[in-house]
């Protein structure tokens, strides 16, 4: 008797799970579909992306993260297929056929924390793609022609640790909005507009830890404000015309400083 209870019980759990597959087989699928139809569009994008001679870098499971594109491989067209790349988080852009209009839909690029742009003509244009993306940690735009109007629409900063304007036309008056930036720990402003007026809106930027200013109108006495800035330990200023006897000074006063020449 007890046998067959426990048949009976068997048969019965069968015919449940025998169901419950059925009831499975029958889930709309579309909620499970949007994942694999993302995957092959960052797919399509990548083989059109390699199909165009963009250098990308898979990490070990295959994923897009970085793409360091220095020698001019990327153009406006390829630039149209990185916002399917959804985990991309490093993009160097130097040189090459780029436009200021071509970079636009970098504005869906929303996981990208570090981007370096450089050798391209971007002059007037405002860049305000930048204002979409807020998590950015690094971000070049080095010999660009970008002026300081294209300040007000970096709103990662809260999370920017590395700022590069170098070689562009940046002056005291934008340095307000850098001085914003407390949690800066690079900075490179060299062969700017920058003057030690300049140089005195940094005062107390605590995390600032390298200062590029080569090339800049910064005096023997505007050395004076790196003394404001306890974790400064690298400045760059060549072509500054700043004196021997300044440096010895500094080197006592602030003996963890070193000032390259």
């Amino acid at each position: 008797m007890k046998g067959a209870v426990e048949k009976a019980a068997l048969a019965a759990s069968m015919v449940l799970l025998m169901a419950a597959c059925g009831s499975i087989s029958r889930i709309p699928i579309s909620a499970g579909a949007q994942p694999q139809e993302h995957k092959t569009e960052e797919m399509k994008a990548a083989e059109a992306l390699l199909r165009l001679g963009v250098p990308v870098q898979k990490d070990s499971r295959g994923v897009i993260r970085w793409i360091e594109a220095a020698r001019g491989e990327l153009s406006d067209e390829a630039v149209g297929y990185l916002p399917a790349l959804s985990n991309l988080e490093w993009l160097e852009i130097g040189g090459g056929s780029v436009s200021a209009a071509g970079l636009a839909p970098l504005k869906n690029c929303v996981s990208l924390r570090r981007l370096y742009i450089h050798d391209i003509r971007l002059d007037a244009d405002e860049l305000a793609w930048l204002s979409h993306l807020a998590s950015l940690e690094a971000l070049s735009l080095q010999r660009t022609g970008i002026s300081g109007r294209i300040l007000k629409n970096i709103k990662a900063v809260d999370t920017l640790k590395v700022l590069n304007l170098s070689g562009n036309s940046i002056d005291d008056a934008d340095m307000d909005f850098i001085a914003s930036m407390k949690g800066l720990e690079v900075l490179a402003l060299a062969g700017t507009k920058i003057t030690g007026a300049g140089i005195a809106k940094l005062q107390g930027m605590a995390r600032l830890n390298e200062l590029n200013i080569a090339h800049c109108a910064v005096q023997d006495a505007d050395l004076d404000y790196f003394l404001t800035m306890p974790n400064l330990r690298i400045v760059y200023a060549e072509g500054c015309g700043i004196g021997d006897m300044a440096i010895e000074q500094m080197k006592f006063r602030f003996p963890m400083l070193a000032i390259f020449r």
